[in-house]
C-alpha cells in the first residue's frame, strides 16, 4: 500500500502550536513529525484513513473479488493486471465494479479474472478531503495525541495513547461484522 502526502497541512501545525502554546517556528519540523505519527496512530486505532489520499495495493483475486484494505473508499481509479509478457496493463473499466458498504468498506468485483491472479488496485480513501473537513472530535484527538508525543518524547515508560484520546476515538472506530 502506498500513502499520499507526507507533510501535515500547515493549518494542523498551527493548531498544534496553539494547543501547546508554542510561538516560534524552530520546532515546526519536529511538530510536523509528531502530527504525522499521531495521525498514523489515530488511523491505526480507527481502521480508517482521515484525510483523503491515493492508495495503491496489490492483492490476489478470490471468488472474482478483491477486498480493498483501506477505508473509507471514495473512488476506484483503476485496476492493473499482469500481462503474458510480465508488463502491467489497465483493466477495461467495465470489468471492474466498485462495491461500497454503508461505512465505506470497498471491494472490487472483477469479471473474467481467474482466482489467484494478483491485481493492483488504485483508489482514493479518506474521511475528509482536508484537515478542516475532519470532524472536530477527530481533529482534537490527533492534536492531543501529537501533544502527548511532544510531552513524553523519548520517555521509556510511555504508556501509549492517552485514555482521553481513546475515548474520543471510540465512536468513530470501524465496526466489522464477522
Amino acid at each position: 500500500m502506498a500513502a499520499g502526502e507526507k507533510a501535515p497541512p500547515a493549518a494542523a501545525v498551527a493548531e498544534l502550536k496553539a494547543f501547546l502554546r508554542i510561538e516560534g517556528d524552530e520546532e515546526d519540523a519536529l511538530l510536523a513529525a509528531f502530527l504525522r505519527a499521531a495521525t498514523e496512530a489515530v488511523e491505526a486505532s480507527l481502521g480508517r484513513v482521515l484525510i483523503a489520499r491515493a492508495v495503491v495495493e496489490r492483492q490476489r483475486v478470490r471468488s472474482g473479488v478483491v477486498a480493498l484494505g483501506v477505508e473509507p473508499v471514495l473512488a476506484l481509479e483503476g485496476v492493473l493486471l499482469p500481462g503474458a509478457d510480465g508488463e502491467w496493463g489497465m483493466l477495461e473499466p467495465g470489468r471492474a465494479l466498485l462495491e461500497l458498504s454503508a461505512h465505506g468498506r470497498g471491494r472490487v468485483g472483477l469479471s473474467g479474472i481467474a482466482d489467484g491472479v494478483e491485481v493492483e488496485a488504485s483508489y482514493r480513501a479518506g474521511m475528509a478531503e482536508d484537515w478542516n473537513g475532519l470532524p472536530e472530535l477527530l481533529r482534537l484527538a490527533v492534536l492531543r495525541a501529537a501533544a502527548h508525543v511532544h510531552r513524553v518524547r523519548d520517555a521509556p515508560d510511555d504508556p501509549g495513547l492517552p485514555v482521553a484520546v481513546a475515548r474520543m476515538l471510540a465512536p468513530w472506530r470501524a465496526r466489522r461484522m464477522l
